[in-house]
């Protein structure tokens, strides 16, 4: 089978997940049409031999439009798997517009959203609801529904409902390889004791959560320091001085092995996203083994109750229960079973298997 991958968004948990896809399943042939345009951390390093095809996706939604039809005429793909909200509206519409040309193949379309554009906190509810609306429109068109997690997965049946027919969903969870280069159980915290985030800085992850967090673990434990691993996208630079301010150290981007010796140094990890799909570097530090705190949002409902927050004081207060005791009190069995690679590639082959019409099971799998 021959899968045609397109995303706007090859960075971070996205590029990460795609080249995952295309190493699990290597009896198929993976083609790559992206770009970077949302960020501006560095361009990933494609490992060799996982896409037969690299190419770039225009920035123009028009030109991206244009440039998904081009791929599938003259590559030739038995699947297209749309990756993020941007590349799901270029493909479909791309789809749409085939299926109203004269001669030209309907290719069925894979979506995974890595996270629905109507859940962010940053932008205005009218523009939520035209996202949503835009999503239910532009549902027909969709094969088969891949989402990363349950919570997305519940999203993506919630869009059918109302409408004479349903895509098939089936959860794709997002996991590390076998092979990932993140040391397994390598937590080795250093002293002073460290509480840190690792991530971009931008409003999704919500710097300002984290400096509040930060006041509160140090009027507790004043020797703590904080650290937040990563760095801003470029697009709002008034974020890297509300840590600053708050006494959190920023690294800026860091790569392999530093990346993960810096992780492996923390005492406690803090995820503060304000909404996601299921983030990578949630799996990264489980699988470093660092003790780990979690925002008590409806896509990280996956994760134990015990390591979920709802508020800064309840982060803080959570926090320094760890830092005291020295380890995470949490039972991360069920999601660490559920987020396997084996369960991926299992999901992974009965969406293409559905999407090429090899099986005729239409049931959700969340």
């Amino acid at each position: 089978m021959k899968i045609l991958h397109v995303t706007d968004c090859y960075h971070g948990g996205v590029a990460t997940a795609v080249e995952q896809y295309a190493r699990l399943l290597p009896d198929h042939s993976h083609l790559l049409l992206s770009n970077n345009a949302r960020s501006s951390a560095p361009p990933v390093p494609r490992s060799p031999g996982v896409f037969t095809v690299d190419r770039e996706l225009p920035a123009s939604p028009l030109a991206a439009v244009r440039a998904v039809r081009d791929a599938v005429a003259e590559l030739r793909p038995d699947v297209v798997h749309a990756h993020s909200s941007f590349a799901g509206v270029y493909v479909r519409l791309a789809a749409a517009l085939d299926r109203m040309t004269p001669g030209r193949d309907t290719v069925p379309v894979v979506y995974t959203p890595h996270s629905f554009a109507f859940e962010r906190a940053d932008i205005p509810a009218a523009q939520r609801r035209a996202f949503r609306l835009l999503e239910k429109m532009l549902y027909p068109l969709t094969t088969v529904g891949a989402p990363c997690a349950v919570w997305e997965g519940e999203l993506m049946c919630g869009l059918g409902h109302g409408l004479p027919w349903t895509v098939p969903v089936t959860v794709v969870p997002n996991v590390l390889a076998e092979d990932h280069p993140a040391p397994v159980d390598s937590w080795s915290p250093t002293l002073p004791q460290t509480v840190g985030v690792v991530s971009r800085v931008t409003p999704q992850r919500d710097p300002a959560f984290f400096a509040a967090t930060a006041r509160l673990i140090r009027g507790e434990l004043p020797e703590t320091r904080f650290v937040w691993i990563g760095d801003g996208d470029g697009k709002d630079t008034s974020l890297n001085p509300v840590l600053e301010d708050a006494g959190v150290e920023v690294t800026g981007w860091l790569n392999g092995d530093e990346l993960h010796r810096r992780i492996a140094e923390l005492s406690v990890v803090v995820h503060t996203a304000r909404w996601d799909g299921f983030p990578m570097s949630v799996l990264e530090v489980r699988r470093i083994g660092v003790p780990l705190l979690v925002r008590d949002i409806p896509a990280l409902q996956e994760c134990p109750a015990e390591a979920r927050f709802g508020t800064p004081e309840d982060a803080a207060r959570r926090a320094v229960r760890i830092l005291t005791a020295g380890r995470d009190p949490a039972d991360w069995t069920s999601l660490d079973r559920a987020h396997s690679p084996q369960t991926q590639r299992d999901r992974l082959t009965s969406v293409y298997d559905l999407a090429v019409g090899r099986t005729s099971d239409r049931k959700a799998v969340l």
